[in-house]
């Protein structure tokens, strides 16, 4: 077929024809776009051209601008605006394509139809282009959209973007200066630092420093058992273990209350009680306070204030602060909780064994006291305890334990009582237990046999009282007081004080009393009379062997007496029987030497029925007509040298500033004896002897020499 010329309209001065016929096509130069007549012939559509194609030059040079501008980190709207324009002039294009090709298919014209045909092949063409990816509008349309995603996806950084011209207000004032190259990041820290010296500081973020504990905790060792645990955090101790948070009672409190905390009008308070959310109450702008309680488990939220009302001169209305506690209660065995604030943080989580277990009380019976080892130490013949005399000591006891048992190996103590004294106890080693105790120990059935020693105490008295023991299961100890079923005497030293009689072979002095330091001592009994005839240079009465006569009083237990008791016989150590033919005045004689000595005070509490004192070897042996001896009952003269003969004064009294009161009971009753004239220097050996007269019934708890003060 030979090349044939088709020649279509065309214009070098219209950019688009007036009137085409139906499918008629025309070009024009100046808007580079091909044409076609409607059917109706009465217009035309674009259906191509130059123009089509620098269009989709544009598109691509767009997308590709906006792909770059996002991938920069700027311009990303106007990436996004890039790509939509490129996706618009590509449907666009199809657009006409498809109406130029309904045009040309009503057509009745071959020729018309076949250019027609061509046109709609390079519209499609145009088409195929716009929307196929092999193309370049397609590629645009991709990049367009790549460009559109990172755009949307973009993160800005504010530290590379100006803050630019402003249309309203100023950038500079007395608070910061900013200006339009001012980073956005930095014209934010410049204002948030005034804002900063503007706003009053809030409440701490809950629960801040604090550290919440279980109030009313105690400390005890853990049986062997298997523990139940209630927490989510696998609780549990090893038997034997000590366990410091303990508690006796199902109900719990939190320690301390947590004060002033924030923030107090927003987020929510939950109280976790073993792992559950057992109470929550959520904050606003109103006053929280009060008790909110669910399950047994109640969150206590008080001083709920406007935390500027917290700090003198603070505003007020930016923030509100509160307290914040808890309480409730659990059942058995390990629990723990902790509170979280969702607008802030977590407590610590503080944990506690809640022992139920109920033994009872410590059972201690069958208590029992036996000498051991003795040591004696006699007074006025009669023997007594050393405090190196041991007892054994033995009870049995039981209930023993609970889930618990007490942290001190020593479960049982006994204190001291009556002649006894303490002990430093029983471990459960030493009594045959081993540890750690079992669950429940001896509580239903079963018993353990203790046996341990107690030691005589120091000093001089008598007690037929005995120890008190106490065992510990650490729920409730229990008691047994061991007496030994007999009067216990004992006499360990020569201690001695204004309410105590030491002893015989050392009276007590209780201030100066002439000059010397020697002892005051008993003296064997000069006679059975009140005023026996003596000789200076008296022996001192043996208090071991005696003799002790029917005439003597005893200084037994620290108790100066008219003795008629049988020591053999319910006392311990066993003495002799002074029960028979002592009905008579008793009497208790001692002396003491001292140069330089005319007067001195005698102080005691009990009761006598005289006081006799005497200068050996002095002119009172011939004055007085009383075998030498001079009355305490009976006043001093006045003057001279007593004595009912003379050259006395005329008088057998030697009392100064009042008498002794006979046959009364007296306490600290002190009174002055005088020799007038007289020196214990004139004296042979500076010897002073003192005598006291008992009857029946009458005792001295205390006896002492005193410096004279009248």
């Amino acid at each position: 077929m030979a090349n044939t010329l088709i020649q279509l309209k065309s214009s070098t001065s219209n950019a688009t024809p007036t009137t085409l016929d139906a499918a008629e096509p025309a070009y024009s130069y100046v808007s580079n776009t091909l044409f076609i007549g409607t059917a109706s012939g009465t217009g035309v559509l674009p259906i191509g051209g130059q123009f089509y194609v620098n269009q989709q030059g544009q598109i691509f040079d767009k997308a590709n601008a906006a792909f770059n501008a996002a991938n920069t980190g700027t311009g990303a709207a106007a990436a996004g605006s890039y790509a939509n324009s490129g996706f618009a002039t590509a449907n666009s294009a199809s657009n006409y394509a498809n109406a130029a090709f309904a045009v040309a298919n009503n057509s009745t014209d071959l020729w018309v139809r076949t250019q027609a045909n061509s046109a709609f092949s390079q519209a499609n063409a145009a088409f195929l282009k716009a929307n196929t990816p092999d193309y370049v509008a397609n590629s645009a349309a991709s990049y367009a959209n790549a460009a559109f995603l990172a755009a949307n996806n973009i993160s800005v950084v504010g530290n590379t973007i100006n803050l630019g011209s402003n249309t309203v207000g100023l950038l500079v004032s007395n608070a910061v200066t900013l200006t339009t190259s001012t980073k956005v990041t930095d014209g934010l820290a410049l204002i948030n630092n005034v804002l900063g010296k503007l706003v009053p500081p809030g409440p701490p973020a809950f629960p801040s420093s604090n550290t919440i504990s279980i109030a009313s905790v105690s400390s005890y060792r853990m049986t062997n058992f298997s523990q139940t645990d209630r927490t989510s955090s696998n609780r549990g101790v090893a038997a034997g273990t000590t366990v410091t948070n303990t508690k006796r009672v199902a109900t719990y409190a939190i320690t301390p209350t947590i004060p002033d905390q924030g923030p107090g009008d927003s987020g929510t308070l939950t109280l976790f009680v073993n792992g559950a959310n057992t109470v929550a109450y959520t904050f606003t702008s109103a006053s929280a306070n009060g008790t909110y309680t669910s399950g047994g488990h109640s969150l206590v939220i008080s001083d709920s204030v406007d935390y500027g009302s917290k700090i003198v001169g603070t505003a007020q209305g930016f923030w509100r602060s509160f307290d914040c506690s808890a309480n409730g209660t659990v059942s058995n065995g390990w629990n723990e909780l902790y509170i979280t604030h969702s607008g802030a943080s977590t407590t610590n989580t503080p944990f506690w064994y809640y022992d139920d277990s109920a033994p009872g009380t410590v059972t201690i019976n069958n208590g029992s006291l036996t000498a051991n080892s003795a040591a004696y130490s006699n007074s006025s013949t009669v023997p007594h305890y050393t405090n190196a005399t041991l007892f054994n000591l033995g009870f049995n006891i039981s209930k023993l334990s609970g889930d618990m048992y007490p942290t001190s190996d020593t479960f049982v103590t006994s204190a001291a009582g009556g002649a006894f004294s303490a002990n430093a106890g029983v471990t459960y080693a030493q009594a045959g237990i081993t540890t750690p105790l079992a669950r429940n120990l001896y509580v239903s059935s079963g018993q353990a046999t203790v046996n341990l020693t107690s030691a005589i105490i120091s000093g001089f008295g008598s007690s037929a009282t005995g120890v008190v023991v106490t065992g510990q299961n650490s729920y409730t100890a229990g008691t047994l007081s061991v007496t030994p079923g007999v009067t216990i005497l004992y006499k360990t030293g020569n201690t001695s004080s204004n309410t105590v009689i030491a002893g015989e072979d050392n009276l007590f002095f209780g201030s100066t009393v002439g000059t010397g330091s020697t002892a005051a001592f008993r003296i064997v009994n000069p006679g059975s009379t009140d005023n026996p005839a003596y000789a200076n240079g008296a022996s001192a009465f043996d208090s071991t062997n005696g003799p002790l006569q029917t005439y003597d009083a005893t200084l037994v237990a620290g108790t100066l007496k008219h003795d008629q008791v049988n020591y053999a016989s319910g006392y311990l150590p066993v003495g002799p029987n002074l029960s028979s033919s002592r009905t008579g005045p008793q009497y208790f004689t001692f002396k003491f030497v001292r140069t330089s000595l005319s007067k001195f005070d005698i102080q005691f509490t009990g009761n006598t029925a005289g006081v006799w004192v005497a200068a050996p070897g002095t002119v009172i042996d011939s004055t007085s007509s009383l075998n030498g001896w001079l009355s305490m009952t009976t006043a001093y003269a006045g003057s001279g040298i007593p004595g009912a003969n003379a050259p006395g004064n005329g008088s057998n009294g030697c009392a100064l500033g009042g008498i002794i009161t006979a046959n009364t009971s007296v306490t600290t009753h002190r009174k002055t004896c005088t020799f007038g004239t007289v020196s214990t220097s004139n004296s042979t050996g500076n010897e002073v002897y003192v005598r006291f007269k008992l009857l029946a019934g009458q005792t001295i708890t205390a006896l002492s020499l005193q410096t004279a003060n009248n």
